[in-house]
Parts: C-alpha cells; sequence; structure tokens
C-alpha cells in the first residue's frame, strides 16, 4: 500500500482527487506543532498552574464518541503520571437524569471537538456548579461548552471537513497531556511532546498496515485489542473502521478479551493487536488468539519518542491512513460516511 502524504496526487487511486480524510491525516504534524507556539504554551501552563493550587481529589472526564476515546488516553496518562484517580461519568446523568453529583474538590475534563453537544455542555455545567473545576479540551473556541468552563483549551488542530476526526482526536489527546506534563512537572514528557510533530513525519507503515488491509478488505467484523493508554487509540481506530469502512469492529482491552470475547476470535476471525510497551499482558492474549486460529495482525509499538505516554500517538497516523484508503478500496467515500454527520448533537 505505501500511501504518501496526500499533497501527492498518488495518495489516492488513480483518476482520484485527494480526499479531505486524506488532507487532514496528513496535516497531523503541523496541527500537533501548533500546541507549541507561545500563545498555546500559555494558556495550557495556567491551566496546570491553577490544577497545582487545586490539588484535586480526582478527575472526572466527559465526551463522547472519539473524545471520549482521547479521554481513555488521558485518563491513563494521569493515573500514571498523577497518581490520581480518574472517573468518566455518562453525560445523561445530567441531561436525562437531571442528577447533580457532588463534586467539589473534583477537576472535570470536558472534552468535545465542536463543543455544542447539548449533554456534553448540561454534565459540564452541572459538574462546575456543584465544585469541580472544569477544563474544556475543544477545537471551537467559541462554542456552548466553552461558556460553561472555568479553563478553556483550543486544541487547534484547524477545520476537518471530513465527518470522521483525525488531527482534532489526536490534537485532544496531546493538548491534555501538555497540561499533564506542566502539572507534574514532567520534563521528559515535555520534551517528547516537543519532538512529536517530527516523529509523525518520520514514521512508516509497517507490514502490519499492508496486512490490516489485506485482512479486512472483505471483512464485516474484526476485534481490535491493547492495553494501557493504547486501549484509546484502540477504541478509536475501532470507531474509524465502523464510520468509513462499515465493518463491526469491537475494541478491547486485551485482558478484558480474555473474559469472554474470545470465544468468538477463531477460524480466521480478524483481530488487530495495538503494540504499546504493556509486556505480557498483550503477549498473553495474542498467544491465547493464534491458539484459536485468529487471523491475527500485530502492530508493534513505537518507542522511539523517549517518553512511553507519548509512543502509541506515532502510530496513529499509520493507522488512519490504512482506514482511509480501506474506505476506498471497498468503494466507499470516507469523507461523507452514510448517516453521519459532523457534528453531533445528544441530549
Amino acid at each position: 500500500m505505501n500511501l504518501p502524504p496526500c499533497k501527492w496526487a498518488e495518495a489516492c487511486m488513480p483518476g482520484d482527487t485527494p480526499t479531505n480524510m486524506a488532507c487532514e491525516i496528513d496535516e497531523m504534524a503541523d496541527a500537533v506543532g501548533r500546541l507549541s507556539t507561545q500563545d498555546a504554551q500559555a494558556i495550557m501552563r495556567e491551566t496546570a498552574e491553577r490544577l497545582q493550587k487545586l490539588d484535586p481529589h480526582g478527575v472526572i472526564t466527559v465526551g463522547r464518541g472519539s473524545s471520549d476515546h482521547a479521554a481513555t488516553y488521558l485518563s491513563y496518562a494521569i493515573q500514571l503520571t498523577l497518581g490520581l484517580p480518574v472517573a468518566s461519568i455518562g453525560p445523561s446523568m445530567a441531561s436525562v437524569y437531571g442528577q447533580s453529583l457532588r463534586a467539589r474538590g473534583f477537576a472535570t475534563l470536558a472534552i468535545s471537538q465542536s463543543g455544542a453537544s447539548q449533554d456534553i455542555v448540561q454534565l459540564a455545567g452541572s459538574l462546575g456548579s456543584q465544585g469541580a473545576r472544569v477544563i474544556a479540551l475543544t477545537n471551537s473556541a467559541d462554542s456552548p461548552l466553552t461558556r460553561v468552563a472555568d479553563h478553556v483549551v483550543d486544541v487547534r488542530a484547524g477545520r476537518e471537513l471530513a465527518v470522521a476526526a483525525t488531527k482534532s482526536f489526536l490534537n485532544s489527546i496531546v493538548s491534555g497531556l501538555w497540561i499533564i506534563a506542566m502539572w507534574a512537572r514532567d520534563k521528559t514528557l515535555a520534551r517528547a511532546l516537543q519532538d512529536l510533530p517530527d516523529a509523525i513525519r518520520a514514521a512508516a507503515l509497517d507490514p502490519a498496515h499492508d496486512q490490516i488491509q489485506e485482512a479486512l478488505i472483505h471483512a464485516d467484523r474484526a476485534m481490535v485489542i491493547a492495553r494501557g493508554p493504547t486501549l484509546g487509540i484502540a477504541q478509536e481506530f475501532s470507531l474509524k473502521l465502523i464510520e468509513t469502512c462499515r465493518i463491526h469492529a469491537t475494541p478491547y482491552s486485551a485482558a478484558e478479551v480474555l473474559h469472554g470475547p474470545s470465544a468468538l476470535l477463531t477460524d480466521g476471525f480478524p483481530v488487530v493487536a495495538l503494540g504499546g510497551g504493556v509486556g505480557a499482558g498483550l503477549d498473553q492474549a495474542i498467544e491465547k488468539m493464534k491458539e484459536q486460529a485468529a487471523r491475527l495482525i500485530v502492530v508493534p509499538a513505537n518507542t522511539n519518542t523517549g517518553h512511553a505516554l507519548v509512543d502509541p500517538l506515532v502510530g496513529l497516523q499509520p493507522l488512519y491512513r490504512v482506514t482511509e484508503a480501506l474506505s476506498r478500496s471497498r468503494n466507499l467515500d470516507p469523507d461523507r460516511p452514510a448517516y453521519l454527520k459532523k457534528e453531533t448533537k445528544t441530549i
């Protein structure tokens, strides 16, 4: 496959013009770089300093879809770096059930690319009214979510035309990691984030990515497994396969998959295992899948950024490239998946 960046005509099939999704994938390194500018750093540093002073009991995350997958990634990062418990609260607790949760002494991380979904806004506002410090990570700096937040961090992904989020998902994670690095005074993490754009540009497709396309070209189902922060990537990759390729893809922790779901994974069932430096936990699941004759594709982890919380992010762009190419090879339009809109408003 070996797709070059979409600014070259060869990025698409002969006679095609580059899709918006392909071009937005190509912009990911530049988008991440915008979070290293002086004004972006100042906003994130101020947020981190306020969190240092607050010294919260824990962190509540609020999000849906890709934003919730970014929250999964950041929840691991917060727990591993700061030793704080993190819980994801369903937005319906406020929007449907009308329940107010006692949140004094907590920080709330509300993630929404559009900042317009009613349920996200309602829960973030409710938690704020109950004493939580609300931080909004959004790609829309003037949105309803920003009006209920104490701190607004523009993730600076830039405009996305494709329905499926790509660079805004990555920038939501990276902006959160920058805040964590400043909050924890973790210079190693900050250095790795500073170098991330170059690491993304240098990332190449692994032979495993060709295997993914081969395994899924005619598939109607798949499973994606990972552990630790990389679970957020597995969730996101699964959603993209559903959105753009119409493949019923299910993400699982490599530990959880052994508690029942592995019963399905026999006789060539496609399983994509995303490496992420978790050692024996992932290895155990991989060996189990081999024994059961699943069609296993192992995507090795990048280990070149200098920080384990940044390594998995380098592999995101190649996965997105595979998804976009796979969608086209299945005669689908990755820019405009059926029945979906760019901005999803839920209650």
